[in-house]
């Protein structure tokens, strides 16, 4: 296999397959091409995502990874709704970072129209969309309807998040019991359906199979997802996957590179465990396929300050010339 084809040439799902057992000499050659692909099909800019933890704890979902699950004894802080204002301090403090993107990200199986939550939400989202930040919205707030996404666009709303987490035949190994991925597939194919764009990617290193990434992977192309964040576990005490050794780093990187090579000129936007994990190695990420990432914090966890990240994507913009 001659892994620099795949710059012009598709890769098939047999193909990346094949990828998946690179190693040695080849992984630095499968880096360099998944980064030739990044600069040719998307440029040298770095997508930046900003999101609210808007709604946080409580959830009555059993995700296996999660620690705001109610089925879990994690010690997070949880709280209800933010109000609209709060979210608009938030949005306007996205804008002051440089984040091109704002996601409310919100707890729970969804937020659903009659509620006085999607009414704050979308109460908000129309003051954000009349004002003179020009900051992208985004929502992640569950399971909804095609009639609840609509609102939602016509509210303020360019793009829709929901991620898949897994591979269709793992995800009853991660989501035992609460609800099926094909409610997530409902949504994204609604939101898709109206012209929203989607977020959609998932976790690695909660002991899935390669197999399972390159198939998580092509059910998102088939989707026809616009970006894809790739989370790297970060073990949460409490959680079913509390004890679980962190992914080791080629395999975080190799999982990147394959990704770039199979979504050609999407973002891919690395998120959480990405600081706590690739610690030093963090700029590899971006010289292996990776185009974008969460600037100012994730839902539980801190992340670095965002002078710090704006550094580090100077400085990544710097090895990219």
């Amino acid at each position: 296999m001659n892994i620099r084809d795949f710059i012009t040439k598709e890769i098939t799902y047999e193909e990346a397959i094949e990828l998946t057992k690179v190693n040695g000499s080849k992984m630095m050659e499968l880096f360099t091409v998944a980064n030739e692909i990044r600069e040719k099909y998307c440029g040298n800019k770095i997508h930046t995502c900003t999101i609210s933890n808007a709604k946080s704890g409580r959830c009555e979902e059993d995700c296996k990874f999660c620690a705001q699950s109610a089925h879990y004894n994690t010690n997070i802080t949880s709280y209800e709704l933010k109000d609209k204002e709060t979210l608009l301090d938030e949005y306007n403090r996205a804008e002051k970072l440089g984040s091109s993107k704002f996601g409310v990200v919100t707890s729970g199986r969804s937020i659903n129209k009659g509620t006085s939550e999607y009414s704050n939400i979308t109460e908000f989202l129309k003051i954000a969309k009349a004002s003179d930040n020009d900051v992208e919205l985004c929502c992640s707030i569950g399971l909804l309807s095609k009639e609840e996404l609509t609102e939602l666009k016509e509210a303020g709303i360019t793009r829709f998040h929901s991620n898949l987490q897994t591979s269709i035949k793992s995800y009853n190994k991660i989501v035992a019991t609460t609800h099926g991925i094909e409610n997530r597939l409902k949504t994204i194919k609604a939101a898709k359906e109206i012209g929203l764009a989607v977020c959609s990617g998932g976790i690695i290193g909660m002991g899935e199979s390669w197999e399972d990434r390159i198939d998580m992977a092509y059910t998102l192309k088939e989707l026809g997802v616009d970006g894809i964040p790739i989370n790297i576990l970060n073990p949460i005490p409490g959680t079913p996957h509390g004890d679980r050794e962190h992914l080791a780093m080629d395999e975080i990187l190799k999982t990147i590179a394959i990704y770039r090579i199979i979504f050609k000129d999407k973002v891919i936007k690395i998120g959480a465990g990405r600081e706590g994990i690739l610690k030093d190695f963090m700029g590899m990420a971006f010289m292996s396929g990776a185009n974008g990432m969460l600037v100012g914090g994730y839902l539980t966890v801190r992340g670095r300050s965002t002078k710090e990240d704006f550094t580090f994507i100077e400085n990544v913009k710097k090895m990219w010339k």
